[in-house]
Order: C-alpha cells, then sequence, then structure tokens
C-alpha cells in the first residue's frame, strides 16, 4: 500500500476530483437514460408498466449483490484500474440495453450498469481517503456524491438525442460517453501496484474487514439512513398527492425542495464536519439524525394543516438531513477501517446502505397501509432514532 500522498497542485486536485465527480454520474446516468426512454421502451419492445419498473429493481439489487466483492476488487487492482474497469461495465450494459430486442437482454444491461456501479462507490472513497489530505476529506466525500444528482440529469436528457423511431439511440449515447470516462480514467489517474491475488489472502481479508471494531454498528446506521432517504423517494410524491390531490405545482415544489435539500445538505454537512467538528463524521451524523426529526414532524403534520408551505419546509428539511447522510457515513468508515483493507470495507458498507434501500421503503409502506401517514412518521421517528443509538457510543478511529 503506498502512502498516503499530498497533491502537488490545485490543477491536479481539480483534475482528480473533477473525474471521481464523473464516475459517480455514470451510474445515475446508466439507469435514468434506460429508465427515461421508457416510453420508447414500452412501445417498441412492447414492455409492462411491471416490466419497466423492474429494470430499476434488477440495476438495484445488481449493485447491493457487487458491492462487498468490489470493494475486494478494488484493494487488489487500485482506483485507477477499478474505476476504468466500472466505466467499462457501465459501457458495456448501455450498449447490451440500447441493441436490446426482449426484456432479458435490457435486464442483464442493467444487471452490468448496477456491478459496474458497485465498483465505483469504494473506488472513489479510495481515492478521496489516498490521494486528498484529511483536512477535506469529509467535504469531498460529501462533495463526490453531487455527482449522483449530474448524472441523474445528464442520464434524463439523453431521451432526447435519436430518431423517434429508436428511443434507444438515447442509450448508445451515454454508452459511449461511460467508454469516454473509462479511457480518461485509465490515461489521467495515478496508478497504483496491484495487491496480491492469492484466495487465503481474499479470505483472511473478508474476515478481517467482517471484525473490524465498531464498522458492524456504524454500517447498520447507514443502512437505516439510506433506506429511510428511498423510502422517502418512493412515498413522499404519493403522499404529497393525496393530501393536496389537485395540486401538482405544489408536489413539484416539495419534490424539487426535498432533492435541493439533498445537494446543499451533502456540502454543507461535509463542511461542518470538516471544519467545526475536526473530521468527526459521527458526531455530524448524530446532529445530522436529531435535525431530521422536524422534518419527520412536518410530514405528519400534514394531515391536520394541509399547508404548501409546510410541505415544502418538511421536504427541504429531510433531504438537507436524512438524504445527505450518504458521504458522511462513507468519511466514517475511512476513518474506521485501516488503509489496506479500505476498498473492501467501503464495499461491506455500500452492502448494507443498499440493503437498507431495500427493506425501509416496504417497511414504510406497510406502516402507510396500515397506520397511515402518522403512523409511517412515527416508524420513520423510530428508524431515526435506532441510528442516533448506533451512532452515540464512541468511535475509535484507525490511526493513518
Amino acid at each position: 500500500m503506498p502512502p498516503l500522498p499530498e497533491l502537488t497542485g490545485l490543477g491536479q486536485a481539480r483534475s482528480r476530483f473533477a473525474l471521481i465527480f464523473v464516475a459517480h454520474a455514470l451510474g445515475a446516468m446508466s439507469v435514468l437514460s434506460v429508465l427515461t426512454a421508457g416510453p420508447q421502451l414500452v412501445a417498441t419492445l412492447g414492455l409492462t408498466p411491471l416490466q419497466l419498473g423492474g429494470l430499476a429493481s434488477i440495476y438495484s439489487a445488481a449493485l447491493a449483490a457487487a458491492s462487498f466483492p468490489a470493494g475486494l476488487v478494488v484493494d487488489r487492482l487500485g482506483t485507477r484500474s477499478a474505476l476504468a474497469l466500472a466505466a467499462l461495465a457501465i459501457a458495456a450494459g448501455l450498449a447490451l440495453a440500447a441493441f436490446a430486442r426482449g426484456y432479458a437482454q435490457l435486464g442483464l444491461g442493467m444487471a452490468v450498469c448496477g456491478g459496474g456501479y458497485g465498483l465505483i462507490n469504494p473506488a472513489a472513497g479510495r481515492a478521496i481517503t489516498l490521494w486528498f489530505t484529511p483536512k477535506w476529506r469529509a467535504t469531498l466525500l460529501s462533495l463526490k456524491q453531487a455527482g449522483v444528482p449530474a448524472g441523474a440529469a445528464v442520464g434524463s436528457m439523453s431521451a432526447l438525442i435519436g430518431p423517434a423511431d429508436w428511443g434507444q439511440a438515447g442509450i448508445l449515447c451515454a454508452s459511449v460517453i461511460a467508454l469516454v470516462a473509462a479511457f480518461l480514467f485509465g490515461v489521467l489517474l495515478p496508478t497504483e501496484k496491484p495487491q496480491d491475488l492469492r484466495s487465503d489472502r481474499d479470505q483472511n481479508r473478508i474476515r478481517a474487514i467482517l471484525l473490524l471494531p465498531e464498522l458492524g454498528r456504524a454500517n447498520l446506521a447507514a443502512g437505516v439512513t439510506n433506506g429511510v432517504q428511498f423510502a422517502l423517494w418512493a412515498h413522499v410524491p404519493a403522499l404529497l398527492h393525496h393530501v393536496f390531490s389537485s395540486g401538482t405545482a405544489v408536489l413539484g415544489l416539495a419534490v424539487a425542495a426535498l432533492h435541493a435539500g439533498t445537494f446543499v445538505g451533502r456540502v454543507a454537512w461535509g463542511v461542518l464536519t470538516d471544519r467545526v467538528l475536526r473530521g468527526d463524521a459521527a458526531r455530524a451524523l448524530c446532529l445530522l439524525c436529531a435535525a431530521a426529526l422536524p422534518g419527520v414532524a412536518a410530514l405528519a403534520g400534514l394531515t391536520l394543516f394541509p399547508q404548501p408551505a409546510l410541505a415544502v419546509l418538511g421536504c427541504f428539511l429531510l433531504g438537507f438531513t436524512v438524504c445527505a447522510a450518504v458521504g458522511l457515513h462513507v468519511a466514517l468508515t475511512t476513518r474506521l477501517a485501516p488503509p489496506p483493507l479500505l476498498g473492501g470495507a467501503l464495499g461491506y458498507t455500500m452492502l448494507v446502505t443498499n440493503l437498507g434501500g431495500v427493506c425501509v421503503p416496504l417497511l414504510i409502506g406497510v406502516a402507510l397501509a396500515v397506520a397511515g401517514t402518522v403512523g409511517a412518521a412515527l416508524v420513520l421517528a423510530v428508524l431515526l432514532g435506532l441510528a442516533l443509538a448506533f451512532l452515540r457510543a464512541p468511535f475509535n478511529p484507525t490511526k493513518g
């Protein structure tokens, strides 16, 4: 493992971080370029709405399944090779989807894209940790996540590209973008010596990662907060539509406030962690979870006070807090894992994080069906309290 290097020039720092930002954009771009072409896919391939929604599930399942092994691959190959491989996988998956003539090939393409993005999360986190000074680590780990909405915008706009009779042209364009990114990663990022590939080393590494003190507890909190984020994405639009049945403008403003709050929060919490809390990501996450509770209360209050301003304020606060937590969880993992195990540890974190995104939306859906908005808000508050309980006990960060 090479020693922690300091960047020698501002231009080099900016170019490396820009490439990490692009890497995160690729994952959202891949899935949104396909989902935005949904109407054309329904028309040309005869897909049902259930099949179309299943594409997102296939992508998410592949992402979760790939996360832990992808972290081990990152530790083996190094960041540059892992990011280039991830971009190539996304390009290949999108090419499969672009030329798909049936659902099976389309689903396979989404699975390959999800597996590729599984490599990006641990590789990007490892890159920030190894290439940049710890003084701005939490800020950069949070800011790189802003590549996700940027990539989502590019993927959504790709549906406008190409002839009207071939809706998959935009998907092919996204594949070309990923291929160009793979070339840039391979040419512009620094190299690292690959680690030993013996299987016994892998087994020992997995055991060491799973036994890291306190990482499992930190990851449980990550699963809870990410699950709450996915639950908000899944259920807030329907909840607001129920409260403001004819207020499409209110719905649009509130959802926009949720995403705007997410973007602002990812930057603000990172800066707060680095500049005020001296890199203590666990403490920042405790403050974040506590600050999210008024947002949950605002959603519950809509049943008694169906005011548009309350909906917009509540959504912005939830976006600013719980939807902005991912970068801080990655920062906490980088403090708890030693450098030789960092990629695998980040993969472990993303595995539990994505599993939370699978389970919690289902739990909130059940709560909505059984007890309505107030019951769902109560479950959200309990979950945030559970995350606080996981995070309140002291953590002992790894030196280095």
